[in-house]
């Protein structure tokens, strides 16, 4: 097997996800559920269909983007990070976990290589504790370790909504 990472791909789309913020250059700040992350999150998205990977969303808005294995039965492997970032953050913070892994993909699938188990990238939402107080919201409600009901009590510093309540925790759902 011939694996080769593209360097330039790699490098070219963590720097448009760079500019997808609301900090200038070369800070980023991408606050959870903001028009801002939204469209990142939407470009994002799109990036991994064009990988040929399988979306789904959760309720509180993690991203899976699935590439099935030949063993459905299987667990899958899973990769990944996220894309929110404090205000004035560097752009690999969590960015490169997301598209490293995407790029990792997007190379086993060039190299020819056909997995057994699927392989999951993952994109948690609310890594950052920007907006509810708490970081890693996302992975804390999918490991369980936050319960759901211990998350509806959350809310959003700026506007006293849960973060359920927010439309991107309910958009793209497949």
């Amino acid at each position: 097997m011939n694996l080769e990472i593209d360097p330039n791909q790699l490098l070219s789309e963590i720097e448009a996800l760079a500019a997808i913020s609301d900090a200038d250059p070369p800070a980023v700040t991408r606050i959870v559920f903001t028009a801002t992350d939204l469209k990142a999150r939407a470009w994002l998205k799109e990036r991994c269909e064009a990988a040929g990977l399988v979306l789904r969303q959760d309720a509180i808005g993690n991203i899976f983007a699935r590439w099935s294995g030949s063993d459905p039965a299987a667990p899958a492997v899973g990769t990944g990070s996220h894309i929110d970032a404090i205000p004035n953050a560097g752009k690999y913070d969590g960015v490169v976990g997301v598209l490293g892994g995407l790029e990792a993909i997007r190379a086993l699938r060039r190299s020819g290589f056909h997995p057994k188990n699927s392989i999951e990238l993952l994109m948690f939402t609310s890594e950052e504790p920007t907006r509810f107080g708490i970081g890693c919201l996302g992975s804390r409600l999918l490991s369980g370790s936050l319960s759901p009901e211990a998350a509806r009590k959350l809310t959003d510093s700026d506007r006293g909504r849960p973060p359920e309540g927010r439309s991107a925790g309910r958009t793209g759902r497949r």
